[in-house]
């Protein structure tokens, strides 16, 4: 019952509070009514009606006291107070149209850039993979103790198949690769495909199941190369195939094998690499599966529920000690490196958006102090009202309430001016970005993100309705009543905190200064490194050539006959490189096995007369197979004995081209050319390769720095299904693309051509999060000077403006207008001198966040001190301003003010 009558006690209060002129009119019925009821009631008594009618006012007290109690009791009190505060609020802020404009706009900037960054930071970090329970989900990656350190190195088949039989922290494990496979049917001619090869509980493993047909079964992956079946990606199944559901069970090509469709995935799953459209078996990938040795490929697997990271660590490391014992000469100092999913997709990303956030969040503390400073400077000119007020009972709690009402009224306007600002920044942002964010980080204004804009808005507005109370509830606010509002302790103590926030203000935008700084500085350098090679003019594409058809069947080979050899490629790389060189405009073109900043094969291989034999020291090196212009197309250059001669492209050439590490690291003293060099360890059969050449080391796989120091050994080149092209141009790479690729096509029409990227933009490529974050760091530190810079503006107008008198006295007495200019510059150059010194200090935080971001730069690097520089040339412009309007002040006016 009690909960029935609380329900009808809310109802009736919240019909009350939607009706308050019905309200009033009940009220004042109903007290109109005990009146009369009293006053009839005196006049049977005997009493004339005027007595008996003032003798019932007397008996029933106070009216406007009981129609308060009254109306407290039918609704909501605090609700009430704070739409009256809200109005007020609104009032004042409609009187002071100018102080509203600037107030929400510097809030608009703050939170707006904030909310764009909390944005991308809920769609990567929070939100995360668009996969079921994807925090189980991780990723095994054999690496390898070496002498500089630790090194990825993939996993082996047989590895993977012992850690799948042992392991107990885990539901299961799925191995996969990327690689592409040309799709030749079709009226569209043949095209490239992102594929995965995966293993059959790749699926299972990412809660998602195929929309037609069904995924691979464990038998498929038994025997390599056996059952050719695919999946395809939606995409690409409405693309190419119309979205033809009875694809499904029917044959596509795919290069020179024939494939059967068994199954079509959903909408927007492109798995784990993020842009397969193409799912193969894992024992379709062409790896060496019986050989222990042979790595490259990941294992992704999915926790036991309560299992933890830690836990599946510490089981692995037990069972690679295992393999290594029992198998020392491949295993030996080998392990296995578990990382969650999420951070390997998110690796590269997530210190760029946290730096910026970070960034983003210092733009907002310095509008914040702004506001502050403008809402500090309001309630200067506030001091009488606060005074009548309190005057007429206004509590300090009441008081603190209505300002911090008014404060939260500004920002949430701002933070509405911040969410459109938001809204129309983020598609521009991710458009803009040279970093191809994964295609779930889909940053849009959600529930989420407007929560936190709004919490960020009430949370800003508390602390700014705090700050002009922290002096106007300190001094006796009777004497405004007397006295102006300048002057005095209340004064001091407002440019005391008015100061503190400006030096709050200096900080902050020195350390975004020399963020800043540090990422253009190190954009510089990045464009500055030697990658071994010349960039520019050179454009680089892909061409798969498939083979000839094969002929038709005859008579059936004997017994013990060896195998037919494969059929010849349908243009030798000799032709294609005479068509390319014949286009207009090429001056030299050269194939190899695997482009700059591609994927390259590492192998291990032993000098002669070394006797190294362990995993842990045991050369290795990248291989790269070449025609004889690619170090003249790339401009390698030579530093001893010569590149190959035509008559060494073949199979059986025992020559090869080293980088100069190789040599260094075995011959540091001794001319290398004719020392000998085969792959494998030692002991192995592969016979000795002479070197015949030594070339420079070549950024290759990566910048600033190859990510290991092992060597490159260049092979003499061989037909190859894909060739990699490159080509010098003496015009515009990117001009004569569409040229080449039609000369390609004149040596067979089956050959597909793909991915034609300059040089240039492969090597920019490299550094495009650090050209990211320096472009939205430039971006923040350049708004938070000019919101500092005002806010130093207008701290100093104001100073100067209190001290009108002072300076009207000081020249009638005799003071030279430079000495006026001399002291406000003063006042002014203090606070950013030890704004200057605390944002110095506090940059080395920043600099830590940006530590994997930066390349050849320090903490307190050149561009720290540019920054300061630049803010303290600026501020004393700032300052420099009220400096010289006070030079214009009359004595005899100024004295009069007072």
């Amino acid at each position: 019952m009690k909960r029935v009558h609380d329900a009808i006690s809310w109802w009736q209060r919240l019909r009350t509070l939607l009706r308050p002129g019905r309200r009033a009119r009940d009220i004042d019925d109903e007290i109109a009514f005990h009146l009369a009821m009293r006053q009839a009631e005196h006049e049977r008594d005997g009493l004339a009606p005027e007595i008996a009618r003032r003798t019932a006012a007397r008996q029933f007290g106070n009216v406007t006291a009981l129609k308060e109690q009254t109306r407290d009791m039918w609704t909501f009190p605090s609700f009430e107070s704070l739409v009256q505060d809200l109005r007020y609020a609104l009032r004042t802020l409609r009187r002071a149209p100018a102080f509203a404009v600037v107030a929400v706009l510097v809030l608009a900037i703050g939170i707006g850039a904030t909310t764009a960054m909390f944005s991308l930071i809920d769609a990567m970090l929070v939100r995360g993979l668009p996969h079921p329970d994807a925090s189980r989900i991780v990723v095994l990656i054999g690496n390898v103790q070496r002498a500089g350190g630790v090194e990825r190195r993939g996993n082996s088949y047989p590895d993977h198949v012992d850690w799948r039989a042992r392991a107990t922290t885990f539901d299961e494990m799925a191995a996969y690769t990327t690689l592409n496979a040309t799709l030749v049917q079709g009226a569209d001619g043949p095209e490239r495909i992102p594929t995965e090869a995966v293993s059959a509980p790749y699926f299972t493993l990412l809660g998602v199941g195929p929309a037609h047909g069904r995924a691979f079964t464990r038998d498929e992956d038994t025997v390599p190369n056996r059952d050719a079946v695919a999946i395809l990606g939606d995409g690409l199944w409405r693309r190419r195939f119309g979205a033809d559901p009875s694809i499904v069970n029917r044959a596509i090509q795919l290069g020179p094998r024939t494939f059967t469709v068994v199954g079509i995935m959903p909408p927007g799953f492109t798995g784990v690499s993020d842009t397969a459209q193409l799912w193969i078996p894992f024992a379709m990938s062409g790896g060496q599966f019986a050989n222990r040795g042979s790595r490259g490929f990941q294992t992704l697997a999915r926790l036991k529920a309560g299992a933890t990271v830690a836990q599946a660590r510490a089981e692995l490391d037990t069972i690679s000690s295992q393999l290594a014992a029992a198998y020392p000469q491949t295993n030996d100092k080998r392990a296995v490196e578990v990382s969650p999913l999420a951070d390997e997709v998110l690796r590269q990303l997530r210190p760029m958006v946290v730096a910026l956030m970070a960034a983003v969040t210092f733009v907002l503390l310095i509008a914040c102090a702004n506001v502050a400073n403008l809402l500090i400077g309001r309630s200067e000119t506030r001091q009488r009202e606060i005074a009548v007020r309190t005057a007429l009972g206004a509590s300090p709690q009441r008081l603190l309430r209505q300002l911090v009402t008014e404060s939260c009224v500004i920002a949430l306007l701002g933070a509405l001016a911040g969410m459109v600002l938001a809204q129309l920044s983020l598609p521009a942002l991710i458009a803009a970005s040279p970093v191809a964010f994964p295609t779930f980080v889909r940053p849009q204004l959600s529930l989420t993100a407007l929560a936190f804009g709004v919490g960020i808005a009430l949370l800003s507005g508390v602390a700014l309705g705090l700050a002009p109370m922290m002096h106007t509830r300190l001094p006796r606010l009777a004497d405004a009543l007397k006295t102006s509002a300048r002057g005095g302790s209340s004064g001091v103590r407002s440019q005391r905190l008015r100061s503190v926030l400006v030096i709050v203000e200096v900080a902050l935008a020195v350390v975004l200064l020399a963020g800043a700084g540090l990422m253009i500085r190190s954009i510089h350098k990045l464009a500055a490194i030697d990658p071994g090679f010349e960039a520019a003019n050179v454009l680089t594409l892909n061409a798969t050539i498939p083979r000839q058809p094969a002929p038709a069947a005859g008579p059936a080979a004997a017994p013990g006959a060896p195998p037919s050899p494969p059929a010849p490629f349908v243009s030798s790389h000799t032709d294609l490189l005479d068509r390319i060189r014949a286009v207009p405009g090429v001056e030299a073109a050269s194939l190899a096995s695997d482009l700059p900043f591609g994927v390259s094969s590492a192998v291990f291989y032993s000098a002669e007369g070394d006797a190294t034999v362990s995993a842990e020291t045991m050369p290795r090196a990248y291989v790269h197979r070449v025609t004889p212009e690619f170090f003249a197309t790339l401009r390698i250059r030579l530093e001893a004995g010569r590149t190959f001669l035509p008559n060494e492209e073949r199979p059986d050439s025992l020559s090869v081209v080293v980088s100069h590490n190789l040599t260094r690291r075995f011959w540091p003293d001794q001319d290398p050319i004719g020392k000998r060099i085969k792959l494998g360890a030692p002991g192995s059969q592969n016979p000795w390769m002479t070197i015949v050449g030594v070339v420079n080391e070549v950024k290759y796989r990566g910048l600033p720095e190859n990510p290991t120091r092992d060597p490159d050994l260049y092979l003499p080149y061989i037909d190859r299904a894909t060739q990699g092209i490159i080509v010098r141009t003496r015009v515009e790479p990117s001009s004569a693309a569409s040229a080449i690729r039609a000369a390609v096509r004149e040596a067979n029409t089956s050959i597909l051509t793909f991915d034609a990227r300059t040089l240039d933009d492969l090597v920019a490529q490299q550094s495009s999060p650090s050209r990211f974050t320096g472009w939205l760091l430039g971006v923040f530190a350049a708004t938070a000077l000019v919101l500092s810079v005002v806010g130093l503006y207008g701290v100093m107008s104001y100073l100067v403006a209190q001290r009108t008198r002072e300076f009207g006295i000081r020249l009638a007495l005799g003071a030279s207008r430079s000495e006026i200019v001399r002291r406000v510059l003063r006042d002014g150059t203090w606070r950013v001198a030890i704004g200057a010194a605390i944002g110095l200090a506090a940059t080395t935080g920043l600099a830590r966040l940006l530590a994997g971001l930066v390349y050849g730069v320090g903490t307190f690097d050149i561009s720290s001190l540019l920054a300061v520089a630049t803010l303290v040339v600026v501020a004393i412009v700032a300052c420099g301003i009220p400096a010289v309007r006070a030079t214009r002040v009359d004595p005899a006016i100024a004295l009069r003010s007072e």
